[in-house]
């Protein structure tokens, strides 16, 4: 009787947690793990899966930010640009004055004022996300480029600030802590906020959104700020983690971002999605990285995996849709 209760609550569990947006990218990240740890011993020891949390880190705080933006049925292309621009101006801010706080605050106002002017051309002035964002991309990256003179960045006296991107708590790399407690208030923020519900309201359908009162335009400039601040953290933890800001840095991490969201069950037609698939996704894309390189397949293979991985989830989230409109 106590195993049938036992079971009865397992089934509840289960049943709750299928109907948790997301946890669906649980079945692909347990295949991938399976088939790399059947493919080499050494993928599942412990330091190689803290090695693969850690590089997942950048990716999912981006790809947290890129969520936002993808559930209103839009896009962000300079996300890569924004955290090497962000990274830079903490990094020289932080050997200007010598505190690292003020540097990670500047970070942070870099990517308010680029996720803001995003905000307003798109959202008042109409310009298409794709166009806006990919001028961003261009612009900022010569900003960067203009500000640097091309040459990196190292920071200085950076042994406190090395920890947020290089130190471990109770054996956990620290930028998993980040990652995943930025996640948790992304998640607190879209599902028991106004403007968290709105995202998904503008996204499903504009033009029911503003009719039922949601303010569309200032919900759109939140969300494109919202995807820059996260990518400017992101931008901290990249600069934390190698006391050196690049001004190449973040190069194509845009797309494995958009990666991440579309493997974990974000719709790019929007209104659909979760950042709790967004993490998995992150994690997914870390590992195939990971796991390819540990078996000896080449950095190119990577990138077609990963293209064909972004085929693959559009496409099955596009039969879905047309299923059921034919329902």
């Amino acid at each position: 009787m106590k195993l049938l209760d036992n079971n009865s609550k397992v089934i509840k569990v289960y049943k709750e947690l299928s109907r948790a947006q997301g946890v669906s990218a649980l079945l692909p990240l347990a295949i991938v793990v399976i088939f790399f740890t059947v493919m080499s011993d050494n993928f599942l020891n412990s330091y190689n899966v803290m090695n693969i949390l850690r590089q997942a880190s950048v990716y999912a705080i981006m790809a947290t930010g890129m969520t936002f933006v993808i559930l209103t049925g839009g896009i962000d292309l300079g996300q890569g640009s924004v955290l090497a621009l962000a990274a830079v101006v903490c990094a020289k801010v932080i050997n200007a004055t010598g505190n690292m706080w003020l540097g990670i605050l500047s970070a942070v106002a870099v990517g308010v004022v680029i996720g803001g002017i995003n905000g307003v051309m798109i959202a008042y002035v109409r310009l298409p996300a794709f166009i806006m964002t990919l001028g961003s991309l261009y612009m900022v990256r010569g900003i960067t480029l203009y500000i640097t003179n091309s040459t990196q960045v190292n920071v200085k006296g950076a042994e406190l600030f090395s920890f947020i991107g290089q130190g471990f708590l109770l054996g956990i790399p620290f930028p998993v802590y980040l990652f995943i407690g930025i996640g948790i208030l992304a998640v607190i923020f879209l599902c028991y906020t106004s403007t968290g519900r709105h995202i998904f309201a503008v996204g499903s359908n504009v033009v029911s959104a503003r009719l039922s009162g949601v303010k569309v335009e200032k919900t759109l400039v939140v969300a494109y700020i919202l995807s820059s601040v996260c990518v400017a953290l992101a931008g901290v933890v990249y600069l934390a983690r190698l006391t050196a800001a690049q001004p190449t840095a973040g190069e194509g991490y845009e797309l494995e971002s958009i990666a991440a969201a579309v493997v974990g069950g974000t719709s790019l037609a929007g209104g659909e999605g979760g950042v709790l698939g967004t993490l998995i996704g992150a994690v997914i894309i870390a590992v195939i990285r990971n796991g390819l390189v540990i078996i000896g397949v080449g950095s190119y293979f990577t990138k077609i995996v990963v293209g064909l991985i972004i085929v693959l989830a559009v496409t099955l989230d596009v039969m879905r849709r047309r299923f059921s409109s034919n329902r």
